[in-house]
């Protein structure tokens, strides 16, 4: 899975603008360029952006090593993450994340992602995530 619109985007995604750049064996690479939607009051991007696109490339950097076709019949949850923001980021930066798989078993994965600003090398958030996967349904 090389092409990055053979991977569906979610709702969220498509909403925000968010983009899949390029998908690798247990990576993906995200980008997002930020708009005012995206700022909080204080004129800073949104912390659920950031982790909007943490959790969205991580579980897409699963979906890598796992198939579509699997993911459909066993689906992988969000089960618990951490994040931490390192820095802001301003109306018109765009933002790059990459996402790795580090661990994927029958019933759990784990994955992180860092997001940069492109052109710089400043971490604005990185984050750990375990992803919970679901037993296929049954009838």
């Amino acid at each position: 899975m090389r092409d990055p619109s053979s991977l569906p985007a979610s709702g969220l995604m498509r909403m925000l603008g968010g983009r899949i750049d390029s998908l690798e064996e247990g990576v993906c690479v995200m980008s997002l360029t930020l708009e005012e939607k995206h700022m909080n009051p204080n004129g800073a991007v949104h912390g659920g952006v950031l982790t909007m696109l943490l959790d969205e490339g991580t579980g897409h950097a699963i979906v890598t090593l796992r198939g579509l076709e699997v993911m459909a019949e066993t689906p992988h949850v969000t089960l618990d993450m951490s994040v931490s923001f390192l820095s802001g980021a301003r109306l018109g930066d765009e933002l790059v994340c990459e996402a790795r798989t580090l661990r994927l078993g029958r019933s759990v994965a784990f994955a992180e992602a860092e997001v940069r600003r492109r052109g710089s090398d400043d971490l604005v958030a990185k984050g750990a995530f375990t992803y919970g996967i679901l037993a296929k349904r049954s009838g």
